[in-house]
């Protein structure tokens, strides 16, 4: 019985925590545009799009609903175009060791996520962007 009761909590728990954490649907990127404080901001290239979309759909997994707001300032802002004109876009705020949160603002009715990014995860993103 008690095995069987250790299983029956860890399921709950594991459901519980499940739904904390969910996958995002990946915009369909036509176009974007980079900004931010120390970026030479505009348009992205066909070949910057391209690696975006790949970050985007590397990175699907992870987010959680908006829950805070950072405490960093913003460093990047992305914003995406999808081909039917819908916009979405993240925004990057690093932190002085390197990591970021990021929020993904998706067209209505999608609520605002953010996630947790390791620093190669960030360079990975500036490096996708060419910044």
């Amino acid at each position: 019985m008690r095995v069987v009761a250790r299983i029956a909590a860890n399921m709950v728990l594991a459901l519980a925590l499940a739904g904390c954490y969910s996958v995002i649907k990946t915009p369909s990127i036509a176009s974007a545009s980079v900004y931010g404080p120390h970026i030479s901001g505009g348009p992205l290239s066909a070949q910057e799009v391209a690696r975006l979309s790949s970050w985007m759909k590397a990175h699907d997994a992870g987010w959680r609903v908006l829950m805070e707001t950072s405490q960093a300032p913003i460093t990047m802002a992305i914003v995406m175009r999808e081909p039917d004109g819908r916009q979405s876009s993240l925004n990057v705020f690093e932190s002085k060791d390197g990591t970021a949160m990021v929020y993904f603002n998706a067209p209505s009715p999608a609520p605002p996520r953010q996630r947790y990014l390791l620093e190669a995860d960030v360079q990975t993103l500036r490096s996708a962007v060419g910044k």
